[in-house]
């Protein structure tokens, strides 16, 4: 259980890590406006971070509107006042400000319309990179790797829907649910479950079958909702 708490505690921090380097560059200046920031590989290798958490930490940062992506050109840094740029790093980096039960619902809504999309506007090489995950996620079941690889796999999915925005939300909120999932400790499911849910929802994704992909995604998800409709129940109402 310590293991897969850890990794799940690994995916949000290290996105975290890659949030407050760009934010160190932005305050000391040696990234302003217009500049482009480093490639993926390249600040993955400085940060000791793998180019998953980069590319998370990126999405972020251009959901914000601190960064554009530009094809060809890069990631490029917006033209912001320093009381912008706190305020929406403020915003990103203190997770604790989130309601964990309105992150899993959002989560649940977004992930149940990208598998009925995913089993009308799937391809062939989606297919391929879900069935990859799929077996990654089974080997790797158990060690500090579950959780990322359980990560990937619901990715390949949200990008076999080809709704790019969809996807990016997804990538954007996912490591802040896992970093609750950690801190409150939720029991894990079963891994013959998990597997075999995998494939379910594999299976009516490559069968063009809307309605199952759907109910498999919800049925999925079910424990983690139903731990985070308890957990609001005993927490102070803020406002």
């Amino acid at each position: 259980m310590a293991t897969k708490q850890n990794a799940a505690n690994t995916l949000s921090d290290e996105v975290e890590k890659v949030l407050n380097y760009v934010k160190d560059q932005l305050y000391s200046d040696r990234l302003t406006s217009g500049d482009r920031l480093p490639a993926e590989r390249r600040l993955s290798e400085t940060l000791g971070v793998s180019r998953a958490h980069v590319r998370v930490a990126y999405q972020k940062l251009e959901f914000y509107g601190l960064v554009k992506t530009y094809p060809q050109s890069g990631t490029i840094v917006t033209q912001m006042k320093p009381q912008q740029i706190e305020s929406l790093f403020r915003d990103m980096l203190k997770i604790d400000r989130y309601d964990f039960s309105s992150l899993v619902d959002v989560r649940l809504l977004l992930e149940v319309e990208a598998a009925r999309l995913a089993a009308i506007n799937r391809d062939e090489e989606d297919l391929e990179a879900m069935k990859n995950a799929m077996e990654q996620c089974e080997e790797h079941f158990g060690t500090e790797q579950q959780v990322p690889r359980d990560f990937e796999f619901h990715q390949t999915v949200a990008r076999a829907a080809h709704n790019p925005v969809m996807s990016s939300l997804l990538l954007i909120i996912t490591p802040d649910v896992l970093k609750y999932f950690q801190k409150y400790k939720v029991c894990s499911v079963p891994r013959e479950d998990v597997l075999r849910e995998h494939q379910e929802l594999y299976t009516c994704i490559q069968n063009g079958d809307c309605e199952g992909a759907m109910s498999v995604v919800r049925h999925h998800l079910s424990t983690l909702l139903e731990f985070s409709q308890t957990h609001k129940k005993t927490q102070p109402n803020n406002r």
